[in-house]
């Protein structure tokens, strides 16, 4: 039996009425060829014409044998077969009767021969040499021609339904034979089967790429995000509300919609958080928007109180200044130039401010202002932190529902999470990938791994990942390891459009990317709601490099250090 390519026929060619003769064909040529033989069948090819344009085109058939070469077969169906020379078409009649045109099959077959012996001689694992070629046409319904049919299509080079029921080995011997080779032919040899298969039947595979599956994952969360605005209308009547919502749930981005709205309805407004990577990155956003503001808190801070003339103490200590000195200084200022108060004050990741600066904030505020509040506790990963903002009579409103994430990152970080229910409505997405390494310096260099592998092989657009770390001494090693790449970095606060993000986790708190690789260090990791943080950064995709030990906590849950 001849060895076949492929070797079982699909169900959708076994199926398709127009591939009843090459069905047969196939068939046959199994039965009366012998294992010497590699049949190809249906091996297409795209080439180039004379003047340079694409052509394609079908071998139907190619028979290999190692010592008499190549023969390239066309096979037409039908019960019978026409050429008229007036308009030079060729016919086929099918058994119902029905005519229909044709493809000139000596034609077809004589340039599938020619296509595929340069493509043959072409292949870089194969000399270049001489081989027999030939090419024919099987008509396995119509009968044989009466003699030659012109110049380029004698006898000899079809086979028709009588030979082929009981010659076709004949036949197909007849046009392999030495005696119509040139003697300068050489054997077309195992090597050349070998470079046929690589040819005709090369196997591949070609693996979803992990940039694909962000940019599916995207489609769907952009469909999503509107869904987030409802909860503006729900508090619309409430001067002072408190937004409470896990990681995904959307407080940022309702935030932001809340800041436009009240800014485009001719309120003065200001938007802050703690902060300083966040703000910037709002400050970009929403830049040159009237009757808006938009700054870290500290940073709000100094400014209103050097407008207000009010100087915070000097020869304290930078924790003093930051903790106690500056919002003491706002709410100083707010006391001495009520001008300078505004309409509406919205407080981004409100999970990290101290109970004392919610006074200064509340101070910011026209007598009938309007507070709204954005925060998660599961995300508080400063000590100092509190939950002074109920002193603030605020009505407290509940999202329930991520939209960030995909449901495998949702699930990785609730078990980090402690609160109400979350349901994710992001697609499944990618499974969180899990990289070992036990030191820091095979931490940093795996994690460098993965960033090249994100964006030269799985086409991640450098602007879409960031790498998180613990700690500035990490940041620090990993730059160095990377500073030899040609992918660009940046860190969180500059957070350039274009390049990858490289910084602590902290930092990142109220960011995100569609991928991030985490490198764990176990020197503060062991919080719950830092682990919480750095796994719902991720929008569609998570790496997390780390000791086998480290992972197991960060998998199973965390006790707080």
């Amino acid at each position: 039996m001849a060895v076949l390519w492929p070797k079982k026929l699909p169900r959708s060619v076994l199926d398709d009425p127009r591939r009843k003769a090459e069905v047969r064909v196939y068939d046959r040529l199994a039965k009366v060829l012998d294992d010497s033989f590699h049949v190809f069948y249906s091996s297409p090819w795209l080439g180039t014409d004379r003047l340079g344009n694409e052509k394609d085109g079908e071998c139907d058939f190619l028979i290999a044998h190692p010592e008499h070469g190549i023969l390239a077969i066309e096979v037409k169906g039908g019960r019978e077969i026409s050429f008229d020379p007036r308009d030079g078409q060729w016919r086929s009649t099918d058994h119902g009767g029905f005519v229909h045109k044709i493809k000139d099959p000596v034609a077809q077959a004589r340039s599938a021969k020619h296509e595929i012996l340069k493509r043959l001689n072409d292949s870089p694992r194969w000399p270049s040499r001489f081989v027999h070629a030939a090419h024919g046409v099987i008509f396995p319904s119509a009968g044989s021609p009466p003699g030659n049919l012109g110049a380029d299509r004698p006898t000899r080079i079809f086979c028709c339904s009588r030979q082929f029921r009981d010659g076709l080995d004949a036949w197909i011997a007849e046009r392999l034979k030495a005696g119509q080779r040139p003697d300068n032919c050489e054997p077309l040899g195992r090597d050349g089967i070998a470079a046929l298969e690589r040819l005709l039947a090369h196997p591949f595979t070609l693996s979803f790429r992990i940039g694909a599956a962000l940019a599916e994952a995207d489609t769907e969360f952009r469909v999503l995000e509107p869904s987030q605005y409802q909860i503006l209308d729900m508090i619309a009547d409430i001067p002072r509300a408190l937004i409470r919502g896990g990681a995904g749930t959307g407080k940022t981005v309702v935030a932001i919609e809340e800041a436009l709205r009240s800014a485009a309805a001719g309120r003065k407004t200001l938007l802050t958080c703690h902060s300083r990577p966040l703000a910037s990155n709002l400050e970009r956003k929403l830049k040159n928007v009237e009757n808006l503001t938009v700054a870290g808190f500290h940073a709000l801070c100094g400014r209103i109180s050097r407008q207000a003339g009010i100087s915070a103490p000097s020869g304290i200590s930078e924790r003093e200044l930051y903790e106690s000195a500056l919002p003491n200084a706002l709410y100083r200022a707010m006391e001495a130039q009520p001008a300078l108060r505004w309409d509406t004050v919205i407080v981004d990741e409100g999970q990290d401010f101290r109970d004392d600066w919610w006074i200064a904030l509340d101070a910011c505020l026209v007598p009938s202002g309007r507070i709204r509040v954005f925060m998660d506790s599961n995300q508080r990963i400063y000590e100092s932190a509190g939950d002074g903002v109920r002193d603030l009579s605020v009505v407290p409103v509940r999202l329930s529902r991520n939209l960030r994430n995909t449901k495998n990152i949702h699930n990785a970080a609730s078990v980090h999470y402690s609160g109400p229910d979350i349901v994710a409505d992001g697609p499944d997405g990618l499974e969180v990938s899990w990289v070992s390494a036990e030191s820091p310096d095979a931490k940093i260099e795996a994690a460098y791994r993965e960033l090249r592998r994100l964006v030269l092989n799985e086409e991640v657009a450098p602007s879409d990942i960031a790498v998180l770390v613990n700690g500035p001494a990490t940041r620090a090693s990993f730059l160095e390891r990377a500073s030899g790449t040609s992918i660009p970095l940046t860190d969180a606060e500059i957070m350039a459009l274009e390049d990858v993000v490289v910084d602590t986790v902290r930092r990142f708190k109220g960011l995100e990317r569609p991928a991030i690789v985490l490198i764990v260090s176990d020197d503060e990791m062991d919080r719950r709601e830092l682990a919480y943080v750095a796994f719902s950064r991720a929008r569609a995709y998570l790496c997390v490099v780390s000791s086998p030990t480290e992972a197991k906590w960060l998998s199973e849950g965390l006790s707080d250090a």
